[in-house]
């Protein structure tokens, strides 16, 4: 089956979520009736209704970044997968507490220790969800942007760690990381680049369509895709803010990088995949290329794609962004599940790509 057969297939096999996913996603239905119709199912799903009895209003680091399944990242993250998006007014409803708080926040200096992290991951998650054109989240995500090129534009490995001896007060559980050299976060402004931050340049438009933006996201996801920047660890190591120190973690590893994953890290593949496909850089890399051969694999005779159901994970706790919450409709009672849910996120990405 060609890619508009597959498409076909779906809207024939899938549930409700992935139905409407590939009408308004794959096919960009404009029939207002055909649109609504796939909606009231959508909403009316149990697995939509139970992850947005799930939402809750709490801007603790903690509330916004944690493996909680309520943590905004993750129920956030995982209800745009399920189909939810700006526009539709339950959903707005929902994010408007986040819109507003980050309206209100976005130029303050940083007070306590994450805050940068916090706005950024905010921002990445809203543009997610399409509010791309609230002034906020773009600022934030500008800044990032902004602030990682100056580093990524010419950047030096050797400087990005100093010898620990010259600082007091490490605390031992924090003595295996390496040190960060704080010229690398002045005020916060830290110069690496987040996970959430590269996902965040995807979805905003207006990244891909100026010129001066454009260039900057590439240089960045040049420099991510080098072998050097992809040995640091995902955690980057501890900062200082203050006399204290934390760790810097989420750093934009690519699952798949040097050799087939499995696993999670198969799951962590397919949504960089997805979200990193309309970069140039990203498309010509041997990471791309690559990893779009190893999905081939997975082909079945009739040429839909067949993942490993446990390669697809949903747990209870979890990152949503490490590829944690994977499962789309109720799984239970549904033989092809994991093959209509395969074969989506295969012709998502390459619609994406432009494929």
């Amino acid at each position: 089956m060609n890619h508009k057969n597959l498409a076909y297939w779906l809207i024939d096999n899938a549930g409700p979520i992935i139905r409407f996913r590939t009408i308004v996603d794959i096919f960009e239905e404009q029939d207002v009736g055909v649109v609504s119709k796939a909606l009231k199912d959508l909403t009316e799903s149990p697995e939509v209704v139970k992850w947005f009895g799930f939402i809750e209003h709490g801007l603790a680091l903690n509330d916004v970044h944690s493996g909680r399944q309520n943590a905004f990242e993750n129920v956030i993250g995982k209800l745009v997968q399920l189909g939810w998006r700006a526009g539709l007014q339950p959903f707005d409803n929902k994010t408007l507490f986040y819109r507003v708080w980050l309206s209100e926040n976005v130029e303050k200096e940083p007070v306590a220790a994450h805050d940068v992290f916090k706005k950024s991951l905010i921002a990445s998650v809203l543009a997610r969800a399409g509010y791309q054109t609230v002034e906020a989240v773009q600022k934030q995500i500008l800044s990032r942007l902004n602030t990682i090129h100056k580093f990524a534009k010419d950047p030096d490995f050797s400087q990005i760690y100093v010898d620990k001896l010259e600082y007091q007060g490490i605390p031992k559980g924090l003595a295996s990381h390496d040190l960060i050299n704080p010229q690398l976060y002045p005020g916060q402004q830290f110069a690496l680049p987040w996970i959430h931050d590269v996902f965040a340049f995807s979805h905003l438009n207006i990244v891909h369509e100026n010129d001066q933006y454009h260039d900057k996201a590439e240089r960045i996801l040049e420099m991510i895709l080098t072998p050097e920047y992809q040995s640091l660890p995902w955690s980057y190591g501890i900062a200082r803010y203050g006399k204290r120190y934390y760790v810097v973690g989420w750093a934009a590893n690519l699952p798949g990088y040097s050799k087939n994953p499995e696993g999670r890290m198969f799951a962590g593949m397919l949504l960089a995949l997805d979200a990193l496909a309309p970069f140039a850089c990203i498309r010509k890399s041997h990471w791309f290329q690559n990893s779009m051969r190893y999905l081939d694999e997975f082909r079945t005779e009739a040429g839909t794609y067949s993942f490993p159901r446990s390669w697809l994970p949903e747990k209870k706790r979890g990152y949503w962004i490490g590829g944690e919450y994977m499962a789309f409709d109720n799984r239970k009672g549904r033989k092809n599940a994991i093959e209509v849910e395969s074969t989506f996120r295969v012709l998502s990405i390459r619609r994406r790509a432009g494929l």
